[in-house]
């Protein structure tokens, strides 16, 4: 009863509002706890300097940050945990998230639309409050890259697989696309459209089942890393596709857990991969 009435209910934190939408079951009593935060965020190469541009992410991203902000100033947060590099996040962190490195944002850390910056949560968190918090990065970069490869590549056969099913009435655009893809595969380029499609269904097949390996992989980093520290409640700050699997290796580990849905959190990329799954693997 307990756990359903805190799922279906929202918790505020700080002024920031997120809903938990999910706990570790059976986590001893005394165990530490793991905050999984849903995060929705720009790509790292994206700039955001300025505020000359309002990011549909920047409500997500301030909220994850006010209110773990509110917990770090409550003495409620020990740990952070960031995803998309490797390394502890302190002064000799030099990484660069969308325009900003540690060194810059410190210089912003005090002014009061500091919340309004978008860039990496807990390199902000690690910029504001220094000693009082430990942040972490707990990703792999070489998985980070292949899981990329992997995302373009299905992007790539989806685009084949759409125009070879939609072009049905275009029937010279759909030859310039079949033989495209044929070329892409190595196969012979009058390869019949009805051989061709099974083919670039095996690709997207594989490419997704390696996506998902790399996330899977990656979630094995962040839980090795909660586990290498000491804590009474941690924050793994993480996209939404990692969460599912990351909750369930977290409570294996034996951690008590709760996934936080912040405020402005868009789930377009869980749905999309989620109906992408049902849609390649369709008999």
């Amino acid at each position: 009863m307990i756990w359903l009435l805190t799922a279906l209910f929202p918790l505020a934190f700080g002024k920031g509002l997120m809903t938990k939408v999910g706990v570790c079951k059976n986590a001893p009593k005394d165990a530490a706890t793991v905050m999984i935060v849903k995060q929705w965020h720009l790509a790292p190469k994206t700039i955001t300097k300025g505020f000359k541009e309002k990011y549909p992410q920047e409500k997500n991203q301030s909220a994850i940050y006010i209110a773990l902000a509110d917990r770090i100033k409550n003495k409620k947060l020990d740990l952070v945990v960031a995803e998309g590099c490797e390394g502890e996040i302190n002064d000799d962190f030099t990484t660069v998230f969308n325009g900003w490195d540690l060194a810059t944002l410190k210089q912003q850390a005090q002014t009061k639309n500091f919340t309004r910056v978008v860039s990496h949560v807990p390199m902000k968190l690690e910029a504001r409050f220094g000693e009082k918090i430990l942040t972490v990065c707990g990703d792999d970069d070489k998985l980070i890259q292949e899981g990329l490869v992997r995302l373009s590549n299905l992007r790539g056969w989806a685009g084949f697989y759409s125009r070879l099913s939609e072009l049905t009435s275009d029937t010279d655009r759909q030859k310039l696309f079949a033989e495209s893809a044929a070329g892409v595969l190595k196969i012979d380029k009058d390869t019949p459209i009805p051989e061709l499609v099974p083919k670039i269904k095996d690709k997207l097949v594989e490419e997704l089942d390696g996506f998902n390996k790399t996330l899977t992989a990656r979630n094995d980093r962040f839980v090795k890393t909660l586990q290498e520290r000491t804590f009474k409640t941690a924050a793994v700050v993480i996209g939404g596709l990692h969460v599912e699997d990351l909750k369930n290796k977290v409570a294996e580990a034996g951690f008590q857990c709760e996934v936080l849905e912040p405020s402005g959190y868009a789930r377009e990329d869980e749905n999309l991969i989620r109906d992408f799954e049902k849609s390649i693997r369709a008999k």
